[in-house]
């Protein structure tokens, strides 16, 4: 059986390794294993983005106060679509694959399969986020029209969550046997053998892993591991990635404002503090999906986190720990670590389940496998 020959059409080049936080590379690794993929990037003119900064996005921002993703205009949509049509035209392709591009997707009249990835609907992710609020209401319905259009002329929508597929079919109207469910897997180069991790019942390392300090519920974290010193546990905290807007004086917790997983000594050190911790504790205000939770389980350590959009894919109660509700407080984030620490038994089964979920389903050859029977069934 010859390999397929499958485009790889997207906003940045998935060589790159930051490109959409190396969901972009590492699912293009996954392709290459079984079929020929050639890249699709289309360029970004600058004449283009100076007509919709000069006459979307500024004026919105000038008089009304009102934010534009210009990158969900019809204007720039219209345009990459068309410049795709183009692009296709000189390639033979068996099929398209089109992660978190909508724009690219929407203004086509597409012959080939297209297998249309992303985590979230626009319709549910404006708003949801902190960053994708007060948009101007033209951008809102220009918006979700080009993203519907994008869900309904894909020939199969493989969605990283359930939050994401339930708005696929709520919002925009698709039959649920067009979607499947596939988590994202964990963005490392190297995952650790079983036998290097080890399982610590007795100490109370905590990770708070985000860039983001207000989004990610730094504050909850926060909390939550002074209200563990507070009942005598002898808790750390690692927080990495950010730097927290209030005052930390207590010796042991350690801020690592960055650390870049894509250079070998800054990975080797991430890599340590991952085989020596113990909770990953991210109270998270909104998630779309959950690569962090997939890098956790590689490593056998329990998410201790909150049920809102796409991370109930991720994070399964008693499975790879325990994801509370969006208005629990350091209280209960407190409660259930204190309760695991306190079970040493119920912890250590809670360490191995987590890394044999991320084996059978959160990491990328799953995500592979699944990708390759979609695109052999169209």
């Amino acid at each position: 059986m010859s390999r397929l020959k499958i485009g790889f059409a997207g906003r940045w080049d998935p060589r790159d390794k930051k490109s959409w936080s190396g969901t972009y590379y590492y699912s293009y690794q996954q392709l290459q294993a079984f079929a020929d993929v050639e890249i699709i990037h289309l360029p970004y003119p600058k004449w283009l983005r100076e007509y919709l900064i000069t006459f979307y996005k500024n004026p919105q921002k000038w008089f009304y106060q009102r934010k534009t993703a210009v990158e969900f205009l019809k204007p720039y949509a219209k345009y990459f679509s068309k410049q795709l049509e183009k692009e296709l035209i000189k390639r033979k392709l068996d099929l398209l694959y089109m992660p978190a591009a909508p724009q690219l997707l929407a203004y086509t009249d597409l012959k080939l399969p297209v297998i249309f990835m992303t985590d979230a609907t626009f319709q549910q992710i404006q708003g949801y986020y902190d960053t994708w609020q007060n948009f101007s209401p033209f951008n809102i319905r220009q918006g979700i029209e080009l993203d519907q259009l994008a869900f309904q002329k894909a020939t199969h929508c493989m969605l990283a969550s359930n939050w994401c597929k339930q708005s696929a079919i709520n919002d925009y109207g698709l039959k649920e046997e067009k979607i499947s469910v596939v988590p994202l897997g964990a963005n490392l180069d190297t995952i650790p053998a079983k036998e290097e991790l080890t399982v610590d019942g007795k100490s109370c390392r905590l990770l708070f892993l985000g860039v983001e300090w207000e989004r990610k519920g730094g504050a909850i974290a926060l909390e939550t591991f002074y209200q563990l010193k507070q009942k005598g546990m002898h808790a750390t905290l690692h927080i990495i990635g950010c730097v927290p807007p209030v005052e930390v004086n207590d010796a042991a917790i350690t801020v690592i404002p960055y650390l870049n997983k894509n250079n070998p000594e800054e990975f080797q050190q991430l890599h340590q503090i991952l085989l020596q911790t113990d909770y990953l504790l991210l109270p998270t205000r909104a998630e779309a999906a959950g690569v962090v939770f997939c890098e956790a389980s590689a490593y056998g350590i329990p998410s201790i986190t909150t049920n809102t959009g796409g991370v109930a894919t991720y994070v399964r109660d008693g499975i790879n720990g325990f994801a509370l509700s969006a208005d629990a407080g350091a209280e209960a984030y407190t409660d259930i670590i204190a309760t695991l620490h306190n079970d040493v038994a119920a912890y250590t089964s809670l360490c191995f389940s987590s890394r044999e979920f991320f084996d059978q389903e959160l990491n990328w050859n799953a995500w592979g496998k699944q990708f390759q029977q979609i695109a052999t069934s169209l």
